[in-house]
């Protein structure tokens, strides 16, 4: 008898959130117990009240890892909103809860094309990174990158920084402006003076150094190229022979839940019990080498990559099945095991057609 060391977590979707939460209101079993810090992943309703918060029901749930920043500008705040609920776009999210009080929830949330929606508010300057909570997390250097794009392109809440300054200084300011005013006029004389003689004198000199400056940034993005195509290459490769394990446990895995639905046998486990492993086991040691360089595949990809290994286990989780568990109680522990297969199977489906429209990896 095949014995898998492995115990997995159950992803469950519910959309409408009264009935997830709900769940919060009963008393918890002995199950939930076990699994009470696991990180669970929820697929809910939900519409967004500002730049970091989303509303479902008489539940509030703010976006982990990001913080708005308060400006005087009121149609910033509503912009930020709006981009938020465009990137929603009236369906249903899935969030995975990272803390609950009450009616109010601290969650990691994705829309229905598994966009990180923390992820995408820094990109566009609406949040920054709430970097106690990110920290030493997997997304600690995407999320701060993000936030440094965004800052660097003058983006969101980074273009409002020369607004709102207040003027004082009457007649003062006025003087002191127009003297600057001719200060600044006769130093661009000058320097446009001195910037002619220069061309007239070396204009060949200043044509080899362009020359040199255009080929080096031709080498460097040549380069870049080349580092793009090789990473894309190697997650390419791990994501295809995830596949494949993820394709053989398929396989066994559905093949025993045939075994169990079979009332005109007597399951095996009844005879000694077994082990039912939850989740494939799956590499990810080329995505952990070179987290550093996803940004070489574009915000978008590299996004991608990152929900699909954060869902990948290396060591599995494992279920215990006695010998005199129901047999409905394994059908449903086999069940969710495939499911949660399946929906693995299907982003590695995404994330390689996103690598082969993307010409970024040369298929064989």
């Amino acid at each position: 008898m095949l014995r898998f060391l492995s115990r997995a977590r159950l992803a469950f979707y519910i959309v409408p959130v009264y009935g997830i939460l709900a769940l919060g209101l009963l008393p918890i079993s002995q199950a939930e117990a076990q699994n009470q810090a696991e990180e669970k992943p929820v697929r809910i309703n939900a519409r967004a009240v500002d730049g970091r918060t989303l509303v479902s029901g008489n539940f509030k749930i703010r976006l982990w890892g990001i913080e708005t920043v308060d400006t005087d500008q009121p149609v910033f705040a509503l912009t930020a909103r709006n981009a938020l609920d465009e990137q929603i776009d009236g369906h249903p999210v899935e969030c995975t809860i990272k803390s609950r009080a009450e009616n109010q929830i601290v969650a990691q949330c994705v829309n229905d094309v598994e966009e990180d929606l923390s992820l995408f508010m820094l990109s566009q300057g609406f949040a920054v990174v709430e970097r106690q909570l990110v920290y030493g997390s997997p997304f600690e250097k995407p999320y701060i990158e993000a936030e440094t794009r965004a800052q660097s392109e003058g983006k969101g809440l980074w273009a409002l920084g020369g607004q709102g300054s207040s003027h004082s200084g009457g007649n003062d300011d006025s003087r002191t402006f127009l003297i600057g005013g001719f200060v600044l006029v006769g130093i661009l004389l000058t320097a446009l003076v001195a910037i002619t003689l220069f061309i007239m004198k070396g204009f060949r000199a200043v044509v080899d150094v362009q020359n040199q400056s255009m080929d080096l940034v031709t080498k460097e993005r040549v380069l870049r190229e080349k580092e793009k195509l090789i990473i894309a290459s190697m997650i390419n490769a791990e994501v295809k022979t995830n596949k494949s394990k993820i394709e053989a446990y398929l396989m066994m895995y559905e093949e025993l839940l045939k075994d169990l639905k079979d009332k005109n046998r007597e399951p095996k486990y009844k005879k000694s019990g077994d082990i039912i492993q939850r989740q494939p086991a799956l590499s990810r040691a080329v995505f952990d080498g070179n987290t550093a360089k996803l940004d070489l595949l574009g915000q978008n990809t590299s996004s991608e990559v990152i929900h699909y290994y954060a869902r990948i286990k290396t060591v599995p989780d494992y279920y215990e099945l006695e010998p005199d568990a129901p047999v409905s109680q394994a059908i449903s522990v086999v069940e969710a095991a495939v499911e949660g297969a399946k929906k693995l199977d299907i982003i590695s489906d995404k994330i390689l057609d996103k690598f082969a429209s993307m010409l970024l990896v040369q298929e064989s």
